[in-house]
């Protein structure tokens, strides 16, 4: 098979149209994890199995930045959340391609996800606390603290929207947060800067590099704090 016929599988039209949203993904991302496909295809290796090296990764990634003492550390962490965001769309790609498409595949996918977000914010807070940062405005262990915030933040307001999507309370709502094609401008870049595979491994890089991690973990607190307030405020309404 060549790479449009598996990507033309791998990636049908409302998944692109949906995924085009998100510019890292669909610029980098999207791309690699096709390319792995080719080989593994003939291989009879699951997806599922591919979702948990995939968690594997990012576990690894967090230790490498929760225990980071050095840049170089710091750095081989981002890799192994890189790697988590590829395979996380080789698991879906191959399903697809190999139509082993199931519930439980789902709902691994779905794990991987939520335990990369958390690990990745948590990681990052910790990372800031070993850093010689640029500038301390803080004292240092106030930046582990705001790795667990943002980490909660960013997963809660996901739960309740889950929560209420499975009881079929006010789908409206429901449509609202989770159909990105609707999605404003101002939700599609708030999308792109906390999408765990998108647009933050990015800005995580940069923090990595420029020694500016403290201020990445306050400002992503503040961010997925008003994302939590406003996604609440919606999937709460009577």
């Amino acid at each position: 098979m060549t790479y449009k016929e598996i990507y033309d599988i791998a990636m049908p039209v409302a998944k692109r149209k949906e995924e085009r949203l998100n510019v890292w993904v669909t610029i980098v991302v999207r791309p690699l994890s096709v390319l792995l496909i080719k080989p593994l295809i003939n291989r009879k290796v699951k997806p599922t199995t591919i979702t948990k090296i995939s968690v594997l990764a990012s576990v690894i990634g967090f230790f490498f930045l929760a225990l980071s003492h050095s840049l170089v550390y710091s750095l081989i962490g981002w890799l192994f959340f890189f790697i988590w965001a590829v395979l996380d769309g080789v698991d879906g790609n191959l399903a697809r391609c190999t139509n082993q498409c199931s519930p439980l595949g789902d709902l691994w996918d779905t794990m991987g996800g939520y335990a990369a977000m958390v690990l990745m914010y948590f990681g990052a807070g910790m990372a800031a606390f070993h850093d010689v940062n640029i500038y301390d405005y803080m004292q240092m262990p106030y930046y582990l603290v705001l790795g667990g915030a943002t980490a909660i933040t960013s997963i809660f307001p996901r739960l309740v929207l889950h929560k209420k999507k499975s009881s079929g309370i006010d789908s409206k709502a429901v449509k609202e947060l989770s159909d990105k094609q609707s999605f404003s401008l101002s939700k599609i870049i708030g999308m792109n800067l906390v999408s765990p595979s998108g647009a933050l491994q990015l800005v995580l890089l940069a923090a990595i590099i420029t020694h500016t991690l403290n201020f990445f973990i306050a400002a992503y607190c503040v961010i997925n704090f008003s994302i939590m307030m406003v996604s609440l405020r919606t999937l709460l309404k009577e």
